[in-house]
C-alpha cells in the first residue's frame, strides 16, 4: 500500500469540494488512525465494490478491468505526482477507450441529484488523472435498486477543483492546518 498522507486522491477531492479541509488535514496528519476513520458506510461500500462492478457488467454489457497494482502504485497526474487516483475499475467503451468507473453503495434515501453533487469532485478528479472524457458512476441504493450513468468531464468545474486541491496540498506539505474552507462550490446540478 502506498502512503496517502502526502497525496490528494479522488476521495480527498470530495472533502475538498465540500469544504471539509480541516477535517481532511487532521485525517492526513494523524499519528494514529481511530475507529471513526473507518465509517460503516465506507466499509460497506468497499465490501460491495466487486458486486457493484459485476452489476454494471451485467446491466451494460461492458467489461470492467481491475488491476491489483493500482492499490500499490496509484495512477498519477503527469507533472503532479501528489495528485493520485486508485480506480475502482476501468471500463472499455467503444468510442472512449478505457474510462474510470466509480462504484458506490448508499442508503436508499439518497436523492440521486444530491448524491451526484456530493461525488462530482471525485468523478472529475478521476477523469483529470486518467485524461478521459467521461466516467461511469455506478450506484447501489441498498435494498432498493441499482443505477449507473456516464458523467462527462467538465473542464471549468475541474479547473476550480484542481486549484483548491493545489492549495490544500501546499498547506498539507507545509504543515499549515487550514480553517474550514469557505469556498464550498455549489452543486454540479442545481
Amino acid at each position: 500500500m502506498y502512503d496517502r498522507t502526502k497525496t490528494i486522491g479522488a476521495s480527498d477531492a470530495v472533502m475538498i469540494g465540500a469544504g471539509d479541509w480541516a477535517a481532511l488535514f487532521d485525517r492526513k496528519t494523524a499519528k494514529e488512525r481511530s475507529a471513526s476513520d473507518y465509517p460503516l458506510a465506507a466499509e460497506l461500500g468497499h465490501k460491495l465494490e466487486a458486486f457493484n462492478l459485476e452489476l454494471y457488467t451485467r446491466s451494460s454489457g461492458h467489461t470492467v478491468y481491475v488491476d491489483s497494482k493500482w492499490q500499490e502504485k496509484p495512477l498519477t497526474l503527469p507533472g503532479f505526482d501528489w495528485c493520485t487516483y486508485l480506480p475502482d475499475g476501468m471500463v472499455e467503451r467503444d468510442t472512449n477507450g478505457l474510462i474510470p468507473i466509480e462504484a458506490k453503495a448508499v442508503n436508499m434515501m439518497w436523492n440521486p441529484i444530491n448524491l451526484l453533487n456530493k461525488y462530482m469532485p471525485q468523478l472529475q478528479h478521476a477523469m483529470r488523472v486518467t485524461a478521459t472524457p467521461s466516467c461511469i458512476f455506478s450506484v447501489i441504493y441498498l435494498n432498493t435498486r441499482y443505477e449507473y450513468t456516464e458523467i462527462p468531464y467538465d473542464p471549468p468545474y475541474d479547473d476550480e477543483l484542481f486549484e483548491k486541491e493545489q492549495l490544500f496540498h501546499y498547506l498539507l506539505i507545509n504543515g499549515i492546518r487550514p480553517p474550514e474552507y469557505a469556498g464550498k462550490r455549489k452543486g454540479w446540478i442545481e
